[in-house]
C-alpha cells in the first residue's frame, strides 16, 4: 500500500513538472515573439507598449545621438528603442556640423539610420594639380580613378615652329593626339597622374571647319575601360580606353562598320556592349566580331540595369494612333510588360534593391513601382505622385527612386515604401549620388543632400562631377583658381 502512494506521488510530481516545463515553454515562446514585435514594458508608467527600433550608424563613427532631448549612453554605431510615434534625432560630435532629421515610426518598425555622414565645420581643400581649362571629370565605380576631360578637342603638338601658331588652322594639327588625364587616387594623399593619347589614325580627322568634341560616356563596372564619345558636326563614334595600357582600344563604329549610339558596356571585358542602330537595339560582341539581330525595334531609351538585363521603352505610330510599350531584355529574352495608347510621355527603369527587381513607370505625373515584374503573378505595385517628372533615377544600390525637373524633386525609398518631395534650385537633369543615400547640389558649389532632401551641407566652392575616396575621407571636385581649373581635394574628417 505504502508502494502504491509512492508511485502516485511520483507520477504526480512528474506530471507537476513536466506540466511547469511545457507552460515555462509556452511563456518563454510568448515572451520571445512581443519581443521580437517590438513589445516592452516600460517601469515609468507600469504599461506593456509596443516600441519601433532605430539603429545607428554614422561616418565618422563615435559620435553623440541625442532623441527627444533625451542623450543615449551608448554612441555610434548604436539602437534605440523609441517609445513614440515621432522622434526628433539629433547626431553631435566634436568638430563637425549637427546632423538632425524627424521621423515618424510605427509600431516594431526597424528603421536603419545608417546613411547619417557628418561634415567637419572647418573642411581643408587643396589644389591637387591646375590645368589651364578642365571641362569634366568622371570616376571609376571602385573610386581609385579619375578620368579628366581637359579640352573639347585641343591637340597637343610637338615640335611646333617658333614662328608658327599651332591651332587648328596648323597642317599637322589634327595629326598630334588628342590627351586626356587619368588621376590614381587609390592613395587620396599621394595622386598620380598619367596621359591618355587618342592618336589620329584611331579616329574620324575632322578640318579646320568642322566642329568637333570628346565626352566621357562611361567606365565599366571593374573600373578598367571607359567609354568615349568623338563627335564630329553631329556625327559621333565611340571609343573604349583602357585604363591600364592608357591607349584606346577600339573604336566600335568602325570595327563594326555601323552607325551606333547610345552604347553602354555589358559585364568587365570591354568588348561586350548594347547600343542603338537607327530605332533599333542590339548587342556587340568583340570576341567574335557578332552583331545580334535587332533585339527591340522603335526604341526611344533604354537602361541597363545588370550585365545582360535592361529595360526599354518603344514608341510606334500606326493610323494615327500611338502606341507606347515598356519591356525588360533578360538575358536573351525581351518581354513587354506593360502597353500605353497614345501616351504623351512615359519614363520607365529596373532597380534591384535586396536581391529583387523594380520596375518603376513615369505617366502622367504618377509613378508606379512593380516588384517583381517578371514575375508571372501579379506583381506588387507601389504608387505616389509627382509634379514634375523630366527624368528618372536610382541610387546606385537601388533603394532609391528618384525623379524630378525644373529643380523639383520626388523621391520615394523602396525599404520604407515612403515618398519624399523636395527642391534643388537649379537642377534641370538627374544629379549625381555621391553614395548610396545622398546626392550632388553642383547648381552653386558643391553640396551634399540626402535622398529626401535634408541635411544639406556645403562643401567647396566648384562645380560638375565630385568623387569620394574609396575611404571617403575626402572628395575629388573641379574648382576655379589663379590660372586655370585644379583637381581639388576636400578633407571630411578630422584627424
Amino acid at each position: 500500500m505504502h508502494n502504491t502512494r509512492t508511485k502516485r506521488q511520483q507520477i504526480a510530481i512528474r506530471s507537476f513538472t513536466y506540466g511547469m516545463m511545457t507552460l515555462a515553454a509556452i511563456v518563454g515562446v510568448v515572451v520571445c515573439l512581443m519581443l521580437a514585435m517590438g513589445y516592452r514594458f516600460n517601469f515609468t508608467d507600469g504599461k506593456l507598449t509596443q516600441v519601433a527600433l532605430i539603429q545607428f550608424k554614422s561616418f565618422p563613427s563615435s559620435a553623440t545621438v541625442d532623441v527627444n532631448g533625451k542623450t543615449l549612453s551608448s554612441r555610434t554605431s548604436t539602437r534605440y528603442n523609441a517609445q513614440s510615434v515621432e522622434n526628433l534625432i539629433n547626431i553631435t560630435k566634436d568638430g563637425y556640423r549637427g546632423w538632425s532629421k524627424t521621423v515618424n515610426l510605427e509600431p516594431s518598425e526597424v528603421l536603419w539610420l545608417d546613411y547619417i555622414r557628418l561634415i567637419p565645420n572647418n573642411i581643408e581643400t587643396n589644389s591637387v594639380k591646375t590645368f589651364s581649362s578642365a571641362q569634366e571629370m568622371l570616376g571609376s565605380p571602385d573610386r581609385k580613378r579619375i578620368l579628366i576631360r581637359t579640352s573639347d578637342s585641343d591637340r597637343q603638338v610637338t615640335n611646333c615652329p617658333s614662328d608658327v601658331t599651332c591651332d587648328r588652322s596648323y597642317e599637322g594639327y589634327f595629326d598630334a593626339p588628342y590627351i586626356l588625364q587619368l588621376a590614381d587616387v587609390s592613395d587620396p594623399g599621394n595622386v598620380k597622374f598619367s596621359d591618355i593619347s587618342i592618336n589620329s589614325d584611331q579616329i574620324t580627322i575632322p578640318t579646320a571647319a568642322d566642329s568637333e568634341k570628346f565626352s566621357i560616356v562611361e567606365w565599366d563596372d571593374n573600373s578598367r575601360y571607359i567609354l568615349l564619345e568623338h563627335k564630329v558636326n553631329d556625327t559621333a563614334e565611340y571609343l573604349v580606353i583602357d585604363s591600364q595600357t592608357l591607349s584606346a582600344e577600339k573604336n566600335l563604329n568602325k570595327d563594326f562598320g555601323m552607325s551606333i549610339t547610345a552604347p553602354h558596356f555589358s559585364g568587365t571585358s570591354g568588348g561586350v556592349f548594347f547600343a542603338k542602330t537607327e530605332t533599333d537595339l542590339r548587342k556587340f560582341d568583340y570576341s567574335g566580331k557578332t552583331v545580334s539581330a535587332p533585339l527591340v525595334s522603335n526604341l526611344v531609351s533604354y537602361r541597363m540595369y545588370d550585365n545582360e538585363k535592361l529595360s526599354f521603352v518603344t514608341s510606334r505610330t500606326a493610323n494615327d494612333k500611338t502606341t507606347t510599350e515598356v519591356g525588360i531584355y533578360d538575358s536573351g529574352t525581351v518581354e513587354v510588360l506593360k502597353t500605353f495608347d497614345d501616351a504623351s510621355s512615359i519614363l520607365a527603369g529596373v532597380s534591384s534593391y535586396n536581391g529583387t527587381d523594380y520596375l518603376t513607370i513615369i505617366s502622367d505625373q504618377t509613378a508606379t513601382i512593380y516588384s517583381l515584374p517578371l514575375d508571372q503573378r501579379e506583381p506588387k505595385t507601389y504608387g505616389f505622385s509627382v509634379s514634375v517628372a523630366n527624368w528618372l533615377d536610382f541610387s546606385p544600390d537601388g533603394r532609391y527612386v528618384l525623379t524630378g525637373g525644373d529643380g523639383q524633386l520626388a523621391s520615394y525609398d523602396l525599404d520604407t515604401n515612403k515618398q519624399y518631395s523636395f527642391d534643388v534650385e537649379g537642377l534641370s537633369s538627374a544629379p549625381q549620388w555621391l553614395d548610396d543615400s545622398h546626392i550632388v547640389d553642383n547648381s552653386d558649389g558643391i553640396k551634399f543632400v540626402e535622398f529626401d532632401g535634408s541635411n544639406r551641407q556645403s562643401i567647396v566652392n566648384g562645380s560638375g562631377y565630385v568623387m569620394l575616396s574609396s575611404n571617403e575621407k575626402y572628395v575629388f571636385s573641379l574648382g576655379e583658381v589663379s590660372g586655370g581649373v585644379a583637381l581639388q581635394r576636400s578633407k571630411l574628417v578630422i584627424d
